[in-house]
């Protein structure tokens, strides 16, 4: 039996005062849970936006290609996340520099690639080498220049000095005009 009366007039518990045990713990993890979701969202889209990037695929191919980075590395090569990325474009040129990680079953390598693109034209590679672990370079570039070993031995196997830079006619008042085609990041 009841105790209290029929038409009492105490007051009942709130639907917060009877849940919130169990409510504040759900809540909190659903969205601690949401967060992360959001974000390995945002982190798969940026990289699947990378490997569909034509520097990067096209980068990695030459590195697969190439028969001295194969006999380095061994073969198949793998490509892992990339570890340093920037890709820009200002005035509709495009400027990719990567850092890529070749990973071969005889050793592992990084390929550095800066290049640039002019619209929808094809990429100018400036830099598109592969470092080995031991620290030597592997140029891919088509133009790249011959090691100093390849010369024979009567032909300019010591390089000339560089001369020393200077600045170009009129000092600074061709600073305004240099500054706006600059690709200098601040």
């Amino acid at each position: 039996m009841d105790a209290t009366p029929e038409g009492s007039l105490a007051p009942q518990q709130g639907w917060w005062s009877r849940n919130w045990k169990w409510f504040v713990p759900v809540g909190c993890l659903g969205v601690l849970a949401s967060c992360g979701c959001l974000g390995f969202a945002l982190v798969g889209l940026g990289y699947s936006s990378l490997k569909n990037m034509d520097a990067f695929t096209e980068a990695v191919a030459i590195a697969r290609s190439d028969a001295e980075v194969r006999t380095a590395l061994g073969s198949p090569i793998d490509n892992g996340l990339p570890k340093q990325t920037s890709v820009r474009t200002v005035n509709g040129v495009t400027h990719a520099r990567l850092a890529i990680p070749l990973d071969g079953p005889q050793a592992d390598g990084m390929l550095h690639v800066d290049a640039k693109k002019q619209g929808e034209g094809e990429w100018r590679y400036d830099t598109l080498a592969v470092e080995l672990e031991d620290g030597t370079r592997i140029d891919l570039r088509d133009d790249a220049p011959q090691a100093p070993d390849a010369f024979p031995e009567d032909e300019g196997a010591e390089e000339a000095p560089l001369p020393p830079p200077t600045e170009p006619p009129g000092g600074d008042e061709d600073a305004p005009e240099r500054g706006r085609d600059s690709d200098i990041e601040l």
